[in-house]
């Protein structure tokens, strides 16, 4: 990761930082979010970017406005964030310059088939209708547009007692393919942070319930795997204010070359074959 300490380019041309919002833990601040959502939608952020080079670009449930902005600066053709709050839309517009609309997910005030690529993290486990948001994507989405998704996997957070009071629909993935299935061409699953994997996985060392805990040297061996991700510190604890700062250039940033099969917040493709239990499911689908 490159050093970013004092520099702050999400103040554009010397704009606002906006409101000040409130730490509700329904969307992620970057300035007072713990280490775990901080990276996770930082790393979600920089798996879209990949996409979205020369696009039309709809971010919806855009929050507080780091990732539009991202998205922008990755080389979208256009980028608009749809939010159902209009004081996080009215932070993004004076902190981050983003073209940020107040708007309820499933009726969007957009043509037909005007957006590129439609990016939606962490928002269908929180409506009562994820069919009809599905369709209002769809809807949204150009001949052969993609639809960057991502969602928590209700098997994992089950199973490790966990339970987020926002969310109203959380799926397991067979039930997501059922709702992807009758909408979507094809699609391609990814998985961020795994609950755990088999021994042969290639994430094995970055799982949570890791299968080499009880190995000689297991700790000595993560501890080398962790130094290829220094910013991540032990990967337990607090996040440099360096990266709250700037969570865009975080967003743009570089991991250092295989970091990413230590890293648990890096994106991966999905591997069946290593039994990985994931949190978080990410689909990329098209239309």
């Amino acid at each position: 990761m490159p050093h970013l300490q004092g520099r702050t380019p999400e103040r554009v041309a010397g704009r606002p930082a906006g409101p000040v919002l409130e730490d509700t833990g329904e969307r992620m601040l970057p300035e007072k979010a713990g280490a775990a959502p901080f990276w996770e939608h930082i790393y979600r952020y920089r798996f879209a970017i990949r996409f979205v080079r020369g696009r039309r670009v709809l971010d919806i449930a855009c929050g507080e406005g780091y990732g539009a902005a991202a998205l922008a600066r990755a080389g979208a053709a256009s980028v608009i964030g749809i939010d159902l709050s209009e004081e996080a839309c009215e932070h993004a517009r004076q902190k981050y310059g983003v073209d940020a609309r107040s708007s309820d997910a499933h009726r969007i005030p957009l043509p037909d088939r005007s957006v590129d690529v439609i990016v939606s993290f962490e928002t269908i486990e929180h409506l009562n209708t994820p069919a009809a948001f599905l369709d209002e994507c769809v809807r949204l989405l150009a001949p052969g547009g993609t639809l960057v998704i991502s969602t928590p996997n209700r098997e994992a957070f089950h199973d490790a007692a966990i339970a987020n009071p926002f969310h109203c629909s959380e799926m397991t993935q067979a039930e997501f393919v059922s709702l992807l299935g009758p909408r979507f061409k094809s699609w391609q699953w990814y998985t961020q942070r795994l609950r755990s994997a088999g021994k042969w996985s290639a994430r094995s060392l970055a799982v949570e319930i890791s299968p080499w805990r009880q190995s000689r040297g297991y700790y000595r061996l993560r501890a080398r795997a962790a130094s290829l991700c220094p910013h991540l510190g032990d990967m337990r604890g607090g996040v440099e204010d360096r990266y709250r700062q700037s969570p865009v250039e975080t967003i743009l940033a570089q991991d250092r070359r295989f970091a990413c099969r230590v890293n648990p917040y890096a994106i991966m493709k999905q591997s069946r074959v290593t039994r990985e239990q994931p949190y978080y499911f990410i689909a990329v689908a098209r239309v």
